[in-house]
């Protein structure tokens, strides 16, 4: 569930349903695609949140892959751990365990005027057996697993071995409250003698003490753990567990302590409050090195972990990154080629359409003048030139989008635009042997196929380059922030649409080659037609079949691009976006009123995706389009 489709329609839908339920099926949801076959692909598919090497960050000999993991309150029953380590986290903390399961009932509470989520207190906990069940059945889960471990007061050393011993196959840490000191140092103990490399980390409260909490951190470190996690947890009016923005300066503050006492050497995790990009990089600064995210996932939205990751890329990076030209070699050189040449064969078939329509080796394979087509039925080259146009629109829109994305993506080296740009493009040249369905070889098309391919090769040969980025991410939640995410969702859908009526087309075009609407605007039928002569059925075929294809590839494009692209400040995706648009539906819509072709059926979908497409770029303007260090007001 993206941000797109969580703000906007599940969220509301699922705080409708209770905290507790919501969370259930949530987490359900997430667990069950996450353990299909090639459901981490899918994941991936809608978030492209794989981190850049550059986000790992080694402390204390412990790895992470980037320096944003998700809290244990997230999902304390290790329900979809291996779906959220797809998220592009450092960890994902899951918990607490005990020795038994607790038999307190749960409950969960959103407020969500504060942004605050309240926990029962005692909290529930999973059985050690239980737990260990669940954790031995998970697919390989891509981010490090860390485990709360929740040990009685006065526990027995040897039952401190066996909760470590029976989770340390699964569980690369521990997180183990403060509270009693000689089961820290048991647990620690045990989990350095089942692996080296096992991390251990104790937990304080954000609103602990500070004289207990210099008590406490000094224990644990002679206990021998690896670093301290500042659990984002304070006493509030609702109970004595409440997470979120209450927890924010409390957690800051108690960060500031710890590392002030153990130093810059120790791992440091903190949590607290973190709801936007702009609380991680506070906590962070604050000697953090590695931030928790647990109520801001379900106040915020998913994609919370990625717009933490690139606020953190870019403040690494620093401001007014040199945006130098990559060399003729590099990869976006060649699909720029790509589509600069699809831009330009496009004018000339929207010329040719737009005049003669057909060319003489058309006329060679059906076996009829030009002049003779027009005699035989006065509209058969109106309706040509309304399929011909239409393709030439979508082509040249084809065309803008794969140069846009060329130059200003995949030129500074942005992964999501090579991908945008590759599989759409490999679709649309296998949809050039859709001409085995209806029998009809264009020499023209196959030559302007085989050269755009060889471009397409080279893209995928030659090197991405190091990916730098000009635009500064957005760390607010703010009002276009917001309103961004209903314009996402609004492309994403329109893209969708795009490829689904490309597919349609591409149906219609290889089997019945007419719809009803067509044969009434010829005031023909299919028979007649077929009697003009045995090769012009198959020569309207291939048009059809083409647009379908070609619908395909933009529909696609126009998916990806905004499945992926979105970042506050890329105004080049909005521009690219809306220029693709332009011709793709003034050439769809505007043809029709030029050949006298006004059925409404007929015209419906396409008015239909420009009334989405134009609603869409509304939306997403203020915040594609924002100006640099440019914030509107909190939403």
């Amino acid at each position: 569930m993206p941000d797109w489709s969580y703000r906007t329609i599940l969220r509301p839908l699922l705080f409708r349903l209770g905290a507790e339920r919501a969370r259930r099926i949530a987490l359900g949801s997430m667990g069950r695609l996450g353990r299909l076959p090639g459901g981490a692909g899918v994941i991936e598919l809608f978030g492209h949140m794989a981190p850049s090497p550059r986000l790992r960050r080694t402390r204390a000999g412990l790895t992470f892959p980037t320096p944003v993991g998700v809290g244990w309150a997230v999902d304390p029953e290790a329900c979809a751990v291996h779906a959220l380590s797809q998220f592009g986290v450092g960890f994902v903390e899951t918990g607490p365990v005990s020795l038994l399961p607790s038999t307190t009932a749960g409950r969960m509470v959103v407020d969500l005027a504060r942004e605050a989520v309240t926990l029962s207190e005692p909290h529930p906990t999973l059985g050690l057996d239980e737990m260990a069940a669940r954790l031995r059945a998970l697919p390989r889960v891509r981010a490090p697993l860390m485990v709360r471990l929740a040990p009685t007061p006065g526990m027995p050393a040897d039952d401190c071995r066996r909760m470590v011993t029976a989770l340390a196959p699964h569980a690369d840490l521990f997180s183990v409250p403060t509270d009693d000191a000689a089961c820290v140092h048991g647990i620690t103990r045990a989990a350095h003698a089942a692996s080296p490399s096992r991390g251990v980390l104790a937990v304080v409260r954000a609103d602990i003490a500070p004289d207990m909490l210099s008590t406490r951190v000094s224990a644990a470190l002679s206990a021998g753990v690896d670093g301290i996690l500042i659990d984002g947890t304070v006493r509030g009016p609702s109970g004595p567990h409440e997470i979120g923005r209450p927890a924010r300066h409390a957690a800051l503050a108690t960060l500031v302590r710890v590392r002030e006492q153990v130093g810059p050497a120790v791992l440091v995790i903190a949590g607290g409050g973190i709801q936007e990009p702009a609380d991680a990089l506070r906590v962070l600064d604050g000697g953090a090195d590695v931030v928790t995210v647990d109520a801001g996932l379900v106040l915020t939205g998913p994609g919370l972990p990625k717009r933490i990751n690139e606020a953190v890329l870019h403040s690494r990076a620093g401001e007014g990154v040199e945006d130098t030209a990559r060399a003729p070699e590099r990869a976006w050189f060649w699909t720029f080629l790509m589509g600069a040449g699809m831009f330009l064969g496009s004018l000339l078939a929207m010329a040719i359409a737009m005049t003669r329509v057909v060319l003489p080796y058309d006329e060679q394979f059906v076996g009829l003048s030009r002049e003779r087509l027009l005699a035989v039925n006065d509209r058969l080259l109106s309706f040509m030139a309304h399929d011909r146009v239409t393709l030439a629109g979508t082509m040249i829109a084809i065309g803008i989008l794969y140069t846009g994305l060329s130059f200003f993506g995949i030129r500074r080296g942005q992964h999501w635009a090579w991908v945008a740009v590759v599989s759409s493009a490999l679709v649309g040249f296998a949809s050039f042997f859709l001409f085995l369905g209806f029998g009809y070889f264009d020499p023209f098309h196959a030559f302007v196929t085989v050269l755009l391919f060889q471009f397409l090769v080279m893209g995928v040969h030659c090197s991405l380059g190091d990916p730098h980025e000009t635009a500064a991410p957005g760390l607010h939640n703010d009002r276009a922030w917001y309103f961004s995410q209903w314009g996402q969702l609004l492309l994403v859908a329109h893209g969708v649409a795009l490829g689904v009526a490309g597919l349609v087309i591409c149906g219609v075009g290889i089997t019945q080659v007419f719809v009803p609407e067509d044969l009434e605007f010829m005031r023909t039928t299919r028979e007649a037609l077929a009697d003009i002569g045995p090769h012009l059925i198959p020569l309207v075929a291939h048009d059809r079949a083409s647009f379908g294809g070609m619908l395909v590839v933009a529909g696609m494009t126009f998916l990806m691009a905004a499945l992926w692209g979105f970042r506050r400040g890329r105004s080049w995706l909005w521009w690219t976006l809306l220029l693709a648009g332009i011709p793709g539906y003034v050439g769809a819509i505007g043809v029709h009123y030029a050949v006298g072709y006004h059925n409404w059926f007929h015209l419906a979908p396409a008015f239909a995706g420009l009334a989405l497409f134009a609603a869409a770029m509304g939306l997403a303007r203020p915040y594609l389009c924002a100006a640099p260090g440019v914030a509107s007001r909190e939403f």
